[in-house]
């Protein structure tokens, strides 16, 4: 959650700051001049603001995304994340200022418990918001609240009478805490789906492994030109993930986990203005067409890729209509059959010759059988299943003679295999892998 918020949205955070604040000192001007704790009232109220603003701001995504909740089986896995942490820390002020500002612990956590339920349902149910809603989320923001509570009332420890962790209910705190469980209830009951899953995408840190690994590839990369100023570790699933690098001054890299077989890097990644790509030793020339930027990006994979260029057909295209930000040299080699290889070599380079991206995927050339099934019968093996797995694919039937395909190399079930890579367009699009030995449609999510 926090990462989606905090990552390049520098505005935003101030805004969000000077609503708590304005908040906060509204509700302390507007207590009574004799009332206790006036300046902890609008330090909580300016918690609860700042906790609202950043949970429910949209990040403008698709209205059409589906209504749903992922609830992550494994309860341990949001306590060894960074996101899980920061989701704790954000939510401990709501709890402690609560504590100090009523003396009341029991309805300060009640507070915060459905303060937390509340945004979790929103995120889920308001598609516009473009927010996720997750368990894990739930688990980690309950957690800051209780902990921030049990801080207060510690704080409060020599005072007479002390904060009690239990205390006399008023009529109407009962009722609008149950009026509210009901709504919540009534909201997932009809607008959301729950997703259980054995553990989400969390992101943590690396190890010590990760880490060496991700540095010894980015210093023979670049020649120790960059120097990495944080290791995070994207898991998945199955125990495989993404190392991610933070570069100091700017740029980021990625190396997929375990197998070390891609790595990428976003070189111009700051916003000064000044150029912050890789200059390549040697290579002084300003491009100003596609031959020139492609002799660039020869000289980069020459010098640190030289596996990706071999027997490979290089394209230089421009990166945007007008090449502002210049253009991508891309390296692919295909086997006798004019089957896609795996590997993959991407070199960008900007109108001052600076390396801006680059993607190299170092995968051995997997001996494959001849394929056997042609495009036109792959089209229509994925359509037909397709249509016997309810799906509708509005307008293929139409756009059969548009569908593209790519004759590929693809991992099946740990085996290298030919495959069709199949789109067909429509208003519901239809995307499928076919294998071109069988002609049976490939499983992608298993």
């Amino acid at each position: 959650m926090l990462y989606a918020v905090f990552n390049g949205h520098g505005m935003f955070i101030a805004l969000a700051t000077l609503l708590s604040v304005t908040v906060g000192f509204v509700v302390h001007r507007s207590a009574p001049p004799g009332a206790e704790r006036r300046a902890l009232k609008g330090l909580f109220a300016a918690s609860v603001t700042a906790v609202v603003s950043l949970t429910l701001w949209s990040t403008g995504s698709p209205v059409h995304q589906p209504r749903m909740c992922v609830v992550n089986r494994d309860l341990v896995e949001p306590f060894t994340t960074d996101q899980g942490l920061l989701n704790a820390g954000l939510f401990l002020p709501v709890g402690l200022l609560g504590v100090l500002a009523t003396r009341k612990v029991l309805g300060s956590v009640a507070f915060g418990v459905l303060l937390t339920f509340s945004i979790e349902t929103l995120q889920g149910s308001l598609t516009f918001l473009g927010r996720g809603c997750d368990s894990s989320d739930l688990v980690m923001n309950s957690l800051g609240v209780v902990t921030g509570a049990l801080a207060g009332w510690a704080v409060t420890a020599f005072e007479r009478p002390r904060a009690g962790l239990l205390h006399p209910w008023r009529a109407r705190s009962t009722y609008a805490a149950m009026s509210t469980v009901a709504a919540l209830a009534l909201v997932w009951g009809v607008a959301i789906e729950p997703q259980v899953v054995d553990r989400t995408l969390g992101i943590g840190r690396a190890d010590a492994a990760q880490e060496a690994a991700i540095r010894a590839v980015v210093d023979a990369s670049f020649d120790g030109y960059y120097k990495v100023s944080g290791v995070d570790f994207a898991s998945g699933p199955d125990g495989t993930g993404t190392v991610m690098a933070q570069f100091s001054g700017g740029g980021s890299a990625e190396l997929r986990w375990p197998g070390r077989d891609t790595f990428q890097a976003y070189l111009d990644m700051t916003s000064t203005g000044r150029p912050s790509g890789y200059p390549l030793p040697g290579a002084t020339a300003s491009p100003v067409d596609e031959r020139q930027a492609q002799e660039v990006a020869r000289a980069y994979a020459a010098r640190h890729a030289a596996w990706g260029v071999r027997d490979a057909r290089p394209r230089t295209t421009k990166v945007d209509e007008a090449a502002e930000l210049g253009w991508m040299t891309s390296w692919r080699r295909y086997d006798a059959n004019g089957v896609l290889m795996p590997m993959r070599l991407d070199v960008q380079v900007d109108r001052g010759g600076l390396v801006t991206q680059i993607v190299m995927t170092n995968i051995p050339d997997p001996r494959l059988s001849s394929p056997r099934v042609r495009k036109k019968d792959a089209v229509e093996a994925l359509l037909t299943a397709n249509e016997r797995d309810g799906g509708k694919g509005d307008g293929a039937e139409l756009l059969r003679p548009a569908a593209t395909a790519v004759l590929l190399a693809m991992r099946d079930n740990g085996t290298w295999i030919p495959a069709w890579r199949i789109e067909v367009p429509g208003n519901q699009p239809v995307n499928g892998s076919v294998n071109a030995l069988t002609g049976a449609v490939i499983d992608e999510g298993r």
